[in-house]
């Protein structure tokens, strides 16, 4: 398991920029189309896996590419089509209903795969793989909208693939939104990935409790991932990036003090911050920067975060042991999310 789980984290980070390069010069619609053609082989292969190769292979080979595809493509594609309708300001009301979107399927996704499994292992895969071949037949509905996209050529596609990272640390606003975006994203993967699943094991849920536990935070996030852009929020984007953070490292930081239930209200907060984060991010990168390297920047961006978990997260574990408990490391992750936020934080001017 944990070398399906560091290869599929290692395939992903090889395939992030590549990804988003091709969706920039070939367009949205084709990348996103290969994304879902490629999800539903991986999800099939997965379904029917006899041996540990064939579903290390479906995993590693189709899905994380399918994800990578998938990466700051879809994203790009709603800005892109919102700025040729002149109706870019809508932005981020979309992204909440997409947001809302995912978390329900998440939650409606954790009960069914459950039941399922108890049928077949191999059924929740197939299950996934009926819907992605439902995106897949739906991408060809998709309406490329015509905004600089560029003819593909070798030469282009490497030239392509040093733009992002130059966007995003060439002007003054954009390089410092970057390393703010880098810093607390990268600390955010910590926390999704493996710190909230140590602490409701340490706080005494059951596996099936959990499940539902998380069920129940994807759904009310949900609800608040749909609602939160539609209200008039009389803040900056600025600030709307910062706060969530600062939510989400108290929430933490007050890990060893509070009980059982009032961790798992905890958990949904937290769920919701880095829903509302995830949503003003994506607004804030499509705003600053042209259609041209769009989904290359977003791509990114991606990679950059997740550097620092391929690198350390095998640590993790024993910095949890030294810590006295994912309690104690929650609390001292918690000031340190706070305090780089605060400073980093510090560092933007309004948008």
């Amino acid at each position: 398991m944990a070398m399906l789980d560091s290869g599929a984290l290692l395939a992903g980070l090889l395939y992030e920029i590549p990804t988003g390069a091709f969706a920039d010069l070939v367009g949205k619609k084709k990348t996103l189309t290969l994304a879902f053609l490629f999800l539903t082989i991986g999800n099939f292969l997965m379904g029917v896996s006899s041996s540990l190769w064939m579903l290390a292979g479906s995993l590693w080979f189709f899905i994380c590419l399918a994800y990578a595809f998938y990466s700051g493509t879809m994203e790009a594609l709603l800005y892109d089509s919102l700025k040729s309708l002149k109706r870019e300001d809508q932005f981020d009301r979309k992204m909440g209903s997409l947001g809302a979107v995912r978390l329900w399927a998440m939650a409606l996704s954790a009960i069914i795969g459950g039941v399922a499994f108890n049928y077949y292992p191999g059924l929740p895969y197939l299950l996934s793989g009926v819907v992605s071949l439902l995106g897949f037949v739906a991408c060809f509905l998709l309406v490329e909208p015509k905004v600089d996209t560029e003819k593909y050529s070798l030469k282009t596609f490497f030239i392509q693939n040093t733009k992002g990272i130059r966007v995003l640390f060439g002007d003054e606003y954009i390089k410092r939104l970057s390393w703010y975006l880098v810093v607390t994203g990268g600390m955010m993967v910590f926390i999704y990935n493996l710190l909230d699943d140590l602490l409701a094991v340490e706080y005494g849920f059951t596996p099936t409790t959990i499940s539902w536990l998380f069920s129940v935070a994807c759904l009310v996030a949900g609800v608040a991932t749909y609602f939160i852009p539609r209200w008039k929020i009389k803040m900056s984007l600025r600030k709307l990036l910062i706060l969530p953070i600062v939510i989400i490292a108290l929430c933490l930081a007050v890990s060893p003090i509070v009980g059982m239930w009032l961790s798992a209200l905890l958990l949904m907060i937290r769920v919701i911050g880095e829903s509302v984060y995830q949503n003003y991010t994506s607004v804030v990168i499509n705003e600053n920067t042209d259609s041209a390297v769009r989904a290359t920047i977003l791509s990114s961006l991606s990679l950059l975060r997740n550097i620092p978990y391929a690198l350390f997260g095998t640590f993790v574990g024993r910095a949890v042991s030294l810590a006295g408990g994912a309690k104690n490391f929650a609390m001292y992750y918690g000031i340190v999310l706070l305090v780089l936020a605060l400073w980093f934080g510090s560092k933007l001017r309004k948008v």
